[in-house]
This record gives C-alpha cells, structure tokens and sequence, in this order.
C-alpha cells in the first residue's frame, strides 16, 4: 500500500481574471497536454472534475474525446467531481446542488459507463453542513477540498469522516498544501512527505499547474520521479480513497468554513440574478408540467435543460462568489438573460394554456349575441376574469397588483371581495394606477377572480391602519422611530409578543483594508457611519394594504425603504432602493438578536453563535423570535445584540491582495442605483420560515383572461397534503419519459410516512429526519438522478 497517493490534476477556473471564451481554450490545452503525458509516462495517471469541461471537449475535439474514453476505460483517467463544475458552496439552493448531479452523473454515465465517485470542489471557498447528503444523494461517497485550510480551520487531520444533520457520511480529505503543486512550489511536496514520514498516515498530494489550466508537465512528472519518494506512486483520488483505511476515523458533524467571508456579498448584481433565475426554473418546471396534465402542453424539457446549464456556469466559484473580473459579469448577463427568456416563455405557455380551457362563461349562455354589444356586456355583467396561479405545494394567501379596470370584485363564487388602486408604474394622462387585490389559491393550483369595471361596490371593508410611524392590521403593529427613521417595535398581535423592540439601524462598515474575498478577515470591518436624515409620508392606504415610505441617507448615498403591511397579513414586506456611492463600505441592516442566529442554508438549517464574524447564509435568517428572509443577500455579521446583514459592498473589483497595486483605474462594484427585498415575520418553526420566504422569492402569478368555454373548473387543487414539517422543494417532469418526480426536505426530525394527492393520485412518501426525499408520483425513491437507489 502505497503512503502517498500523487495525483496529478489542474484545477481550472473557466472564468476569473479572464474570461470564459480563455477557460474554454484552457480546458482543450490541458486536457491534450495530460494525455500526451500518458503517452511519455507508463505510469501517469490523470484525474479531472467538471462536466462541462468534458461536454467542450466532445462538441470542439471529438477525436480527443474518444481518447479521453480509452483512457478511463483503462482506468488511468479518473473522472471526479460529478458535477457540472466548482460551484460555490454556499450560496445555491439545494436544488441546483441536485441539478449539478442530475446533469454532470447522467452525462457521465452516457458517455463514459461510470458516474463519479468522488466530490472534487479543492477551491471552493466553504462548504455548507448539507454537502455529505447532497453528494450520497448525488452518487458520490468520497469527498476533496482545500479551503479553509488548516490555517482557517483549525483540525490535526486531513482525512476524516464528514457527517450532515440527517446521518448521511462521506470520507472527506483536506488537501495539504496546495491543490497545484507546481516546479515553483515544489517544496510544498517535501513538506508533505514530511509529514507522512512523521505520523505514517497516507495522504494525497495534488501536482499540477493550476488556475489557468495546465496541468502536470512533462518536467515536473520528471523532477517528482526523481525524488525518489518512498512508498510513493502516480495514483487517482478514486484509488486512494478505495485503499485507505476508514475504520476510526475522526467525525466531523458541522460546515467547514472560513476562507474568504467576503464572498457572499461581492457583487450584488450576481448575487441577486443567481437567485431570481435559480427560483425562476423551479416554477417554470412546475406550471409547465401542470399544464402538460390538464391540457397537453408539450413540456419543454430540453429549453429547461439548456437554461440549468446557464444556471450551473453562472454558480461556478469565481463568477457566483463576486470576486471576477467585472467585464465577466456582462458575460455572466448573457446566460441570466437566456434562463429568464426561456422561463417566462415556458410559464407564460403553460399558464396560457390553462387559461384557455377554464371555464370564464361565454355570452352565448345568455342569448346575449350582438357582436357590437357582447363584449361590453361580458365585462360588465360576467366580470373580467383574473386567473391566478400558484406555484407551491401549500395554499397562499397573498395580494396581486394588475392593470384593469375594477369598481367591484368577487372571487369565482360570487363573493364580494376587497380590492384599491395602487400607483403603478405609468403616469399616462391622469391614469397612473393599478388594482391591488387580495386572493387565497388552493396548493399548486389556480382560481378564478372577476373585476366589474361598472357596478358599484356593495361591502364595506375596513383600511389597514396607517400613520407616518405606524403600520398596524388585525395580526400585526409596526411603529416607527421619527428620528432614526428605522423600526422601533413589531407587535405579534396573535401570539401577543413583541417580536422585535429596537435594534433597527442601518449602518455603513469600513472595508478599506479588505480585498474581494476579504482575505484573513473576521468581518467587513467597524462601523464608521449610519443613515439618518429621515422622510416619513405613507404613499397608500386601503382595505388591502397600506405603505410607509421612508428616505434615508449618509452624504452622497440614499436609501429609500417601502413598508408594506397586507390585510390579514402577519408579514412586514420592505422594497428597498439605494443610490449608493461608497467606496470600501458596507452597506449594512442591523436587526435585533439574542443568543444565536439559525440560518437557512441548502436543503437544510444551522445555528450558529452570535460575534462569529461575516458568515454566509441562505433565503433567511431569524433570531429572538424575529425572521428575515430576502432575495438575494447572503452574507452577515453579528454583534452580541444585532445580526448585520450585509446589502451592498463598494469593493474594488478582482481585488486580489492588490493593496499596494490599487490606483485611478481601479473600478468600485455596488455603485448607483441598487433595489433589493426583504420581508419581516415572527420565526415559529423552520417548515413555516421556508415556506414564507418561498412566496417571496417565487409570488402568485396571474393572467388577465376572456370569456370562452373549457373542460376545467374555475377553482384548482392540484396538491393537497399531510406534510407537517415536510416542505416540496421540486416538482418537475422525469428525465426519462413523462413521469413526475417530486423532491421535498424533512424540517423537524422525526421519521414520518407522508401522504398527499398529486393532479388527482394518492402518493405515499416515507421520509426520515432532516433527509433529501426524490420520489417519482408512484411513490418509488431515487436519487438526484431520477435512478430508483437499488439501481
């Protein structure tokens, strides 16, 4: 048995100080470079990650290719990773962890005859607590990394067993030194040796020219050869984690962080998009496979399928992490443009297409056939009919803002229900409004509402109350403070606590001695600001909702906040745009907090202490009782007393430790003109904080239909549940043939056998505690690949 395992491998980073177009060129060098190298070298061995990179290879070389395929087939070749590339770790949903599986192991499979085995992320910046589950689920059981190293993670070994919350192990290995073992840095080799020599246990050590492609060269396989290591050998990660003892190993049972805590805040543009895309795709996969059921729209599998891969590039560390080039970011705006044209084609199809076989009611019915007169009587008499669609697997009570004309509305039964004008976006003419109207629709599902442009309204509803310091309905009371302009207390009227009292600030941090990544720092540095200057005026009022304004600013920079308190709602929604003009500042929002923070993070929950510097998080946040979720921020601090998250950084770009190279030239991310959301709630458990932030980050969407016949009734419940503490995370159509397929997460740990009736069948799903659950409608259980686990 070998002592060390020396695998030779290249990281490349496709997009980072240069762009993709370069990656791509590098991925060709370096992959012809290792397999001239197998031909010098009987013994060489070659091991490389990231879908991608093989699917360039196939489409630009195709002969190169075929070698590639000899060359696994014979086993030197060691195909990692099994996943479309090095993606953050941090800042995706669990669903795009699933895609990258779903996507990279199935192509692995169909060309190669293997799926790999080991998860490959060596410069990834942290891993999240949920990765162990993530990759059993994914098909993998070994696992390398190198950041944080043991300098930023503090533990006396490198290979351990890594365990997530719902009992899921893989082996992980920590890799010394570097990832890239080079001629330059042949030393790092020596000191690993060394340190095999001192304890006698194996290691791996990773040689390659790495970052912009390369990969081991012919001079360095000869420097390592003629070292003459003992107990050494050209080897693969699959090799040495299949001969290295794993019996005793130390146990690992929590996230591994820090490298670079900046990260999550670089950039905000990405940030923001990587999420609204990410959020996009999943509701685009559940209309149009709700449409495929009740009306035969074609599902439109391989659009979907071309728009996760612009979602999984756009992940990849560099680029999702902030800290690229900025003229990458305009590259990285294609492939958001593309996933965004391609969802709202598929949903808008897929709901167009429902809309046209619901029943609106027709003026034949009525005898009514005067084409000079029919349309005008429809309206008035039948009342326009307003579809509005639910995305999630639970029912949603919300409002919608749409431009028609109301004096009066009902829901599909007739009932008389609320509605206002809200100022939109147009000043055309003295017509310069919109209806905001409330709607509670069925799981996964639609119901019809109507708007009488005539008849008079006949119910009376009372206005939710608003002052310029008080926002209050029957749930919930939100004051002011007049001089801060920030919250000073939210009252929980139903459970009769305060949920937060004071502790609202928003504050500017200055970074002046943080690059991008905010190398070797805690946090994003002290306070050296705050907003004030205050304007207070509520710019609606009504029966449905009710909006605070409030302007704030620090010298040049402005921040304008909207307040908006919904009837029945016990959730504050904030709209915020800031015209920001700092450079090396953060831009923070201070909540109340106490004792520790809990954290959404993919397919999962952690809890961390309070003072534990900028730390990453998911859609939310919540701490004392009070939640935060938002869509597109991911990064906080905290003090003993407050968690800051953190909105918009004025780094300098691709500032790589470059203090002393900083000039006139340098360009600041963040500045102008940047709108962000986020929403208020008591935090109760962690299934109802998913699934508010959920509605947030994915509303009801609504479709302003005409009068014609169909097949399908004005209300719809297409997911009706048992599910507790169980929430829905995809719904989507099989890869293989026209099946659903079904994912959801267990949030309170406790084994459970669920039942719900999927579009009109009963499915029975047993779940275990905090596990990923991927079930096809005849309640069969998979992995992320859709391959039923015996397979």
């Amino acid at each position: 048995m070998k002592k060390l395992y020396l695998i030779g491998n290249s990281h490349i980073d496709p997009v980072w100080l240069w762009h993709w177009q370069d990656g791509y060129s590098e991925v060709l060098a370096t992959f012809r470079s290792a397999l001239d190298r197998m031909k010098e070298t009987a013994d060489f061995k070659y091991t490389g990650a990231c879908a991608v990179y093989y699917q360039w290879v196939e489409k630009t070389d195709p002969e190169m290719f075929e070698e590639i395929k000899a060359r696994v087939k014979e086993g030197r070749w060691n195909i990692v990773g099994g996943w479309f590339l090095q993606p953050d770790c941090n800042i995706p949903t669990g669903e795009s962890f699933a895609r990258h599986s779903l996507i990279s192991q199935r192509y692995f499979k169909e060309k190669f005859g293997i799926t790999a085995k080991s998860g490959y992320n060596v410069d990834s910046f942290g891993h999240n607590a949920s990765i162990p589950k993530i990759l059993r689920a994914g098909g993998m059981e070994n696992y390398v990394y190198m950041r944080p190293d043991k300098n930023e993670k503090a533990q006396d070994f490198d290979l351990f067993a890594w365990k997530s919350d719902d009992g899921s192990v893989v082996t992980a290995y920590r890799i010394p030194e570097s990832y890239g073992i080079s001629l330059d840095i042949l030393d790092k080799l020596d000191r690993i040796v060394a340190s095999v020599e001192s304890d006698g246990k194996p290691r791996m050590a990773f040689y390659g020219v790495g970052n912009h492609g390369g990969g081991p060269t012919a001079e360095l396989i000869d420097k390592i050869k003629s070292k003459n290591i003992p107990h050494s050998g050209f080897a693969t990660v699959d090799e040495y984690f299949r001969e290295v003892e794993k019996d005793g190993l130390p146990i690992v049972g929590e996230e591994l962080q820090h490298h670079a805590r900046g990260c999550y805040s670089a950039t905000s543009y990405v940030k923001t998009m990587n999420r609204r895309c990410e959020e996009n795709l999943l509701v685009a996969e559940r209309f149009c496979l709700l449409a495929s059921r009740l009306v035969g729209y074609k599902y439109p599998k391989k659009a979907l399928k071309k728009a996760w891969k612009n979602m999984l590039f756009n992940q990849f560390h560099d680029i999702l992490a902030g800290c690229s080039i900025e003229s990458a970011y305009v590259d990285a705006s294609y492939l958001f443009g593309e996933i965004m044209s391609i969802t709202e084609q598929a949903i808008n199809g897929a709901l167009q297409s429902i809309c046209r076989k619901i029943d609106t009611g027709a003026s034949s019915d009525t005898g009514v056939k005067s084409s000079k007169h029919w349309l005008v009587w429809e309206h008035e008499t039948l009342g326009t009919p307003l579809v509005v669609f639910n995305p999630h697997a639970f029912p949603v009570k919300d409002t919608i803002t749409m431009r028609i004309s109301a004096s009066r509305m009902t829901d599909e039964q007739g009932n008389e229900i609320p509605f206002q004008l809200t100022r939109g976006e147009q000043t055309n003419n003295g017509d310069k409004h919109v209806v905001t109207f409330p709607v509670e629709i069925p799981s996964y599902g639609y119901r019809v509402y109507r708007a009488f442009p005539v008849a008079k309204a006949v119910k009376e509803f009372p206005s939710v109350y608003a002052e310029n310091n008080v926002l209050e309905n029957d749930l919930l009371r939100v004051e002011f403070d007049i001089e801060s302009g920030e919250i000073s207390r939210i009252y929980d009227k139903k459970s009769g606590r305060i949920i937060a009292n004071g502790g609202f600030k928003t504050i500017l941090t200055d970074e002046t001695d943080c690059d991008t990544w905010a190398h070797k720092k805690f946090d994003l540095g002290e306070e050296c600001g705050r907003f004030g200057h205050p304007e207070l005026k509520v710019i609606e009022k009504g029966s449905v909702c009710a909006t605070v304004r409030i302007k704030t600013s620090f010298g040049d920079s402005t921040l304008v906040r909207h307040y908006t308190l919904n009837m029945g709602s016990d959730e504050l929604r904030v709209w915020g745009e800031v015209d920001f003009r700092e450079c090396h500042r953060a831009l923070k929002l201070s909540f109340p907090a106490k004792n520790n923070v809990r954290c959404e993070i993919p397919y999962g929950v952690i809890e961390r202490p309070l003072k534990n510097g900028e730390e990453p998080f998911g859609k939310w946040f919540a701490s004392n009782g009070l939640c935060v979720a938002n869509t597109g921020k991911h990064g906080y601090d905290s003090t003993d007393s407050e968690i800051r998250m953190t909105v918009l950084r004025g780094a300098i770009y691709a500032d790589h430790y470059g203090f002393n190279d900083r000039d006139d030239r340098c360009r600041f991310m963040d500045r102008g003109l940047q709108n962000f959301t986020y929403s208020l709630f008591a935090y109760t458990t962690d299934a109802d904080a998913h699934r508010k932030a959920a509605v947030l980050h994915s509303p009801l969407r609504a479709v302003n239909e005409t009068f014609h016949r169909g097949s399908l009734p004005e209300r719809f419940e297409g997911f009706s549940d048992d599910l507790d503490g169980v929430i829905v995370t995809a719904i989507k159509q099989a890869e293989d043939g026209d099946g659903a397929i079904m994912r959801c997460l267990e949030t309170e740990g406790t084994g459970k056998t669920v039942t719900f009736k999927f579009l009109g069948s009963e499915v029975k799903a047993d779940v275990t505690p905090y596990a990923i659950t991927t079930i096809n409608e005849n309640g069969e259980r998979l992995n992320f690949m859709e391959w039923k686990l015996t397979e």
